[in-house]
Order: structure tokens, then sequence, then C-alpha cells
């Protein structure tokens, strides 16, 4: 499955905004996805980036990058149900760590089990 790892550092763009805020919805780590773009919106005005797998033109997947310096945490991980199991995630956290460390980041920290498994597998821990 191809997919593309593109950086996003606001919401104007109204069809993104609405592919996450969808995404989100399936993410039991916000109330919903209307909740996961009131703290996104805030994240991204501070240290933020959030990537996002795009397959066929589509937000299939995200993930925010947070901190400064050499260190970000990697948290809020969401696959959508439908490409769950397609190494999506393993994909998106790759490609989020190579671009960091082209930015110069040295240390990735997990924010949950599951990127903890995926920066392990990829020797990043």
């Amino acid at each position: 499955m191809p997919i593309q790892v593109e950086a996003v550092t606001d919401l104007k763009d109204v069809i993104v905004r609405n592919q996450i805020e969808r995404l989100y919805e399936t993410s039991p780590e916000f109330g919903d996805g209307q909740d996961a773009i009131t703290q996104l919106d805030e994240a991204l005005d501070q240290d933020t980036v959030l990537y996002t797998a795009v397959f066929n033109d589509k937000i299939i997947g995200a993930i925010w990058s947070e901190g400064t310096g050499t260190t970000r945490l990697l948290e809020y991980v969401v696959i959508h149900p439908a490409n769950r199991g397609r190494g999506v995630a393993d994909r998106l956290i790759s490609e989020t760590c190579r671009i960091e460390e082209a930015k110069g980041v040295t240390k990735f920290e997990p924010g949950c089990g599951a990127i903890h498994r995926c920066l392990v597998h990829l020797g990043k821990l």
C-alpha cells in the first residue's frame, strides 16, 4: 500500500480539517473528533506537527509530534479502521522519525504502547 506522509502545521484547509476530524472520531483518546481538533489546533500553535498518512488523496492515519530541541514526543497515532493491519502505522512512524531526524531530532519518546512497539521495532529506542 503506497502511502505518502505529509506534515501538517495548521488546520486552515477545510478538507484536511474535516478528514482529520473524522479520523479521530475512531480514537479512544478523545471524546470525539471535534475534541481532537480543538486540542490539535492549540497544539499546532505551539511546538506540534501533525504527520498524516495519505492514500488516494485521503488521510488514513495521523500522529502528533511534539517538543523542541532534539527530543520529540510521538503520540495520538490513529489509523482508519479500514486500513488497520496493513503496516500503515509502521510506515507513518518510520517516515515521521526520518523527517524529524533530518531536522536534528535524536531522541523519540512514545506516547503509548503501540508507538513504543513501533519505535523499538525501528531501533529508535
